[in-house]
């Protein structure tokens, strides 16, 4: 009886037993991806945003998307101030990338006004990627040793990675798809998810990489106004959302978090289907006649309603800025920085538009500078004040960010080329360059991949040290500050180009900071 008893546990376990040694044989073979959010850099004092990890939330694996690359000290030194920042392409900076994204323009101004603190900017921000990933993203960097956490992220709520409408979608039961979440640390359910991909019937709009990407993930999906889908999009976002809130609340680390701005003047409907009661074609006509009319509160009202009604939701519904405002009166470590007003406030007439935005939702470097502005102030009043920092008395100006003709020229070229796919489908426009300076061709290069960034610069900085163009020489050396900032080579000679224009204090500033570790 006993033999029998051990021969039935023995059938029970043993398929357990074999799922169990297959996945300690793939991680003994390192099949598949990582799932950690940091691992560590060549230089093993360092932690870095991990190249894999964005494999976990995309079906599609040659959609997945690849973040900044910023080291911070596994060992948090002494004096050490610690933001990450959650959000999406606006965050990262598209189409500049690197500093002309707001985040790196935040570090240098702060990198000035507290020069005997080391400012860690760590941008976890994802091209395409929505709440559930960066719910999952906090959950990890609750154990970094955050400072603070800044937040500038909605508008991919229905396309991104795993949203209601994404073509990466697992369904819409959120329970669901957090199970998956947690399974996919599993070396057996990655394969399996791979498999699955190989397996599927082929969706050329999902996976042809001449499409953009904003294509391959809403794979032309429409969304009418306050449809199911509609709807169940804000309740995703206000739940992921509150968990993430939650959970920086429950360790005390405050959060800073903008609202949402989009182009309303200057960005017609992406989608012309309509609805007899919601027509977003329409509303944007009216918002234009009354705009000409001069009755610009009836003008922003149409065009509100326009955003509202576009059924290609690449723009975030106002319901997502309403949630904002709601947990910041809820929880007393959250702090809402109105982004949107800062743009109404600086765009003609208090609607936002092509001055301050490329396309859709993109801002420009102007734009990208009043977010990081927006932020600082916020910062000022809820954070530094609170621990007790006093600025240096640094009589430099801050608003002056290190980013180049170069920048401004690489990104036109890139909205360019968005602009004439899909769902913009808009004729070649005509860039207002000298084509043959040094940035333009230089920017051309970059942009047909002939050149890395880095390779860029350095072609950028070589002319201008041999031009003797020391103001623009500089720009760039502090543009490799902020990307390398443990590179004291690039200090030193940011300390060296400041003497020459006899920049005293930045310089001083550079050469106290090509001492330290």
């Amino acid at each position: 009886m006993k033999r029998l008893q051990i021969y039935k546990l023995i059938a029970i376990l043993l398929p357990f037993l074999i799922l169990v040694a297959i996945e300690l044989g793939l991680r003994a073979g390192n099949y598949g991806y990582n799932t950690k959010l940091f691992t560590t850099d060549e230089d093993a004092r360092f932690w870095v945003m991990n190249r894999e990890v964005s494999q976990k939330y995309f079906t599609v694996s040659q959609n997945a998307t690849i973040g900044n690359q910023e080291t911070f000290y596994k060992v948090k030194p002494a004096g050490t101030l610690r933001f990450f920042i959650l959000g999406a392409s606006s965050a990262i900076g598209f189409p500049y990338m690197h500093n002309g994204a707001f985040p790196r323009m935040l570090k240098y101004k702060l990198q000035f006004l507290f020069p005997e603190n080391n400012i860690e900017i760590i941008n976890v921000s994802l091209t395409a990627i929505n709440t559930y990933t960066l719910y999952d993203f906090s959950r990890q960097i609750v154990n970094y040793q955050p400072d603070g956490i800044l937040i500038y992220a909605g508008h991919n709520e229905y396309y991104g990675a795993l949203g209601v409408a994404s073509s990466s979608r697992i369904g819409r039961d959120h329970r669901l798809i957090e199970i998956l979440l947690a399974a996919k640390e599993l070396k057996l359910v990655q394969g399996l998810t791979r498999l699955a991909e190989k397996i599927r019937p082929a969706n050329k709009v999902i996976t042809n990489q001449d499409l953009t990407l904003m294509e391959r993930m809403a794979a032309h999906q429409l969304i009418p106004y306050n449809s199911e889908a509609y709807t169940a999009g804000i309740k995703q976002f206000d739940r992921n959302l509150g968990k993430i809130l939650h959970l920086f609340h429950e360790h005390h680390v405050p959060v800073f978090i903008g609202t949402l701005a989009s182009n309303l003047k200057d960005q017609v409907p992406l989608s012309k289907e309509t609805t007899t009661t919601y027509n977003a074609p329409e509303e944007y006509i009216q918002g234009e006649q009354a705009y000409t009319q001069e009755q610009y509160p009836e003008a922003l009202q149409h065009y509100r309603l326009s955003k509202e009604y576009d059924q290609l939701r690449f723009r975030a519904p106002e319901a997502f800025n309403n949630i904002i405002q709601k947990y910041g009166e809820e929880l007393d470590n959250v702090y809402v920085v109105d982004v949107y007003k800062r743009f109404a406030d600086n765009s003609p007439n208090g609607i936002i538009g092509k001055e301050l935005m490329l396309e859709h939702v993109h801002p420009n470097l102007t734009g990208q500078r009043l977010i990081a502005e927006t932020f600082y102030e916020a910062l000022s009043c809820h954070f530094f004040a609170g621990k007790e920092l006093q600025p240096d008395s640094y009589s430099l100006n801050q608003t002056v960010y290190p980013v180049t003709l170069f920048d401004s020229i690489y990104g036109d070229l890139v909205i360019a080329q968005l602009k004439q796919q899909w769902p913009f489908n808009e004729a070649p426009a005509t860039l207002n360059y000298d084509k043959k300076s040094i940035e333009y061709q230089t920017a051309e290069l970059f942009f047909s991949r002939k050149i890395n960034w880095g390779q860029a610069m350095l072609r950028l900085n070589n002319h201008y040290i041999l031009s003797k163009d020391l103001l623009n020489a500089l720009r760039i050396v502090e543009q490799m500050c902020l990307e390398l900032p443990h590179e004291k080579v690039f200090r030193q000679q940011a300390g060296s180009l400041c003497i020459q224009l006899k920049e005293k204090e930045k310089a001083a500033y550079y050469f106290n900071q090509a001492k330290k570790p």
